[in-house]
């Protein structure tokens, strides 16, 4: 079969019968979500270590997790960027290895400006990586099992989140917190080996005019499952030939302009909402429950019980998002997360505390899981990862600003500044959820996405 137009891509990816290529697939570079966001929760437990071996305050460690998010937004940022224009494969690749590399370093730091320093950095290469691992995922996926294989990844992205309480627990009592970050860099580093055999993304190769590479990914997709079901591979849905040329470029530009605007816009908020409660949520609850006056082991075993909630959030996401759409679980778990945060900031007995922390833990999962679904599949391919990047970027920049806040506010409000200042962006974002959030469950990326316009000439 002779690939002549994205369409055909299209038709032959999403004909394809799930397999053990695409639960490969799906191991192979979910478990980099894994690493990402154990390192992501690890730290905040060094933050709670950091206290007491080198005095910082509340408004310190708010500093310090900016820092790192500054570093999260840089990467988002100029990710997509590169990966709409060199590939995805290679950024998957590369930025796993430097992000255990400078995450490790940081266990050598003298002192606070040290750490600081290596920890933007770990996080410039987080964000690049958890930016694209989700585009590469959602290319190469069939429409009909999208969203519940979105729901399978970020079930990795939550496993690691709720392992970082266990791997503290574990390691910075007993070895120390430099100890606690030297020694996931190994396991880290074997993924990101591991990932050599996986295909370039044949949607991104037809877009980069690379149409003959494209047509032998795909090939090559196609006999590896063949030769793993044994069966023929079901026919390509009948439509009329066409002869097109790839549109090599798309502006940036173009996702601030009709028709994407409004979309944009709404996805923006989305993220800034979400991922400014979740990483400030994730960073600060070991300092939160350490300033209620749980000892270090009863703040960590109560935060395994809180992080546990994150995997059903994430991992279940992607049923509901098939059986309720992406826009409706979004708004669900929007609610939720004002109701229950809020309840969770008032909250002084123990099963109080707990219970509606983890309630707080598994809608900001099952939101998490949501954007990351619906974001690419918003955008054409040209831009998917562009748009992508800087989407999460104002995610990092909603965390950014909400650690400011929360350092300032902690000291009067304790644990429910977090959700005063929280609740007000979840109200903004569920409105415009409302207004212009589309409907994408089950649907080709092709379709979702508006129209891409090609330049003159």
């Amino acid at each position: 079969m002779t690939t002549t137009s994205l369409r055909d891509i299209t038709d032959r990816l999403d004909r394809l019968p799930s397999s053990r290529f695409h639960i490969s697939l799906l191991v192979i570079a979910g478990l980099s979500l894994y690493f990402d966001s154990l390192d992501i929760g690890l730290t905040a437990f060094v933050f709670s270590a950091l206290r007491t071996d080198w005095g910082i305050g509340p408004q310190a460690i708010g500093i310090i997790a900016a820092i790192g998010l500054m570093g999260f937004a840089v990467g988002s940022l100029v990710v997509g960027f590169i990966a709409d224009r060199y590939g995805r494969k290679p950024v998957i690749m590369v930025c796993l290895l430097l992000y255990s590399a400078f995450s490790a370093l940081r266990g050598l730091s003298p002192n606070i400006e040290v750490f600081s320093i290596l920890t933007f950095f770990t996080y410039v290469f987080v964000g690049m990586e958890s930016c694209t691992v989700p585009i590469y995922l959602a290319e190469l996926w069939p429409s009909r099992v999208r969203g519940a294989f979105h729901g399978w990844m970020m079930g990795f992205f939550s496993v690691g989140t709720a392992s970082a309480p266990l791997w503290a627990l574990l390691t910075i009592p007993n070895f120390g917190w430099r100890w606690a970050l030297f020694l996931t860099a190994p396991f880290a580093c074997i993924v990101g080996l591991m990932r050599s055999g996986l295909p370039e993304s044949p949607r991104w190769l037809y877009t980069a005019g690379r149409v003959q590479e494209a047509e032998a990914a795909v090939s090559s997709i196609e006999q590896r499952i063949i030769a793993q079901t044994g069966v023929p591979l079901p026919p390509v849905s009948a439509h009329a030939p066409t002869k097109e040329a790839p549109v090599l470029h798309v502006p940036a530009s173009t996702i601030l302009q009709p028709p994407y605007l409004w979309l944009t816009l709404m996805l923006w908020s989305s993220w800034l909402t979400v991922y400014g409660v979740f990483y400030t949520f994730l960073s600060v609850l070991p300092t939160l429950l350490s300033l209620e006056g749980y000892s270090i082991i009863k703040t960590f075993q109560f935060s395994i019980v809180i992080y546990a909630g994150f995997i059903p959030g994430f991992t279940f996401a992607g049923y509901f998002l098939e059986w309720l759409d992406r826009k409706y679980w979004l708004l669900t778990c929007f609610v939720a997360v004002a109701v229950f945060g809020t309840l969770f900031g008032f909250a002084t007995a123990v099963w109080q505390v707990v219970t509606f922390a983890a309630l707080t833990a598994f809608f900001l999962g099952g939101a998490g899981s949501s954007i990351y679904t619906y974001t690419p599949e918003i955008y054409p391919t040209q831009i998917r990862a562009t748009a992508m990047g800087i989407a999460s970027a104002w995610g990092r920049v909603g965390a950014i600003l909400l650690l400011l806040a929360f350092g300032v506010f902690s000291v009067l409000q304790g644990k429910l500044a977090l959700f005063l200042v929280s609740d007000v962006s979840l109200v903004i974002s569920i409105v415009l959820v409302v207004a212009f959030g589309p409907s994408t469950r089950q649907r080709k990326l092709e379709d979702t996405s508006a129209p891409a316009p090609a330049l003159p000439g």
